[in-house]
């Protein structure tokens, strides 16, 4: 009886729609799947190109557009960050 009245309520009940834009299961996927690299793909190119290593790496958003932050410490003791476009794979 208890197994039924579960059923019958996770039946009844009305599945909550996400909004699209980023937000909730299928708006992560969406987002996923127009990403050119991911951030530990972002973080190994920039250590190749530059000649060094990252000590940070952060995903932040820029409206609609994800942008990763690397900060690297380079050979000569040198920190700078690398800014590169998710979609594209492009520093800027």
């Amino acid at each position: 009886a208890v197994l039924c009245l579960l059923l019958a309520t996770a039946v009844a009940t009305p599945a909550v729609a996400q909004p699209h834009g980023g937000h909730g299961r299928d708006g992560r996927a969406r987002v996923a799947a127009e990403r050119a690299l991911t951030l530990d793909q972002a973080v190994a190119q920039a250590e190749r190109r530059y000649k060094a290593r990252a000590v940070r790496a952060e995903e932040k958003r820029r409206g609609d557009r994800i942008e990763y932050r690397i900060r690297l410490l380079g050979e000569d003791g040198r920190v700078f960050e690398v800014r590169v476009d998710a979609a594209t794979g492009r520093e800027g």
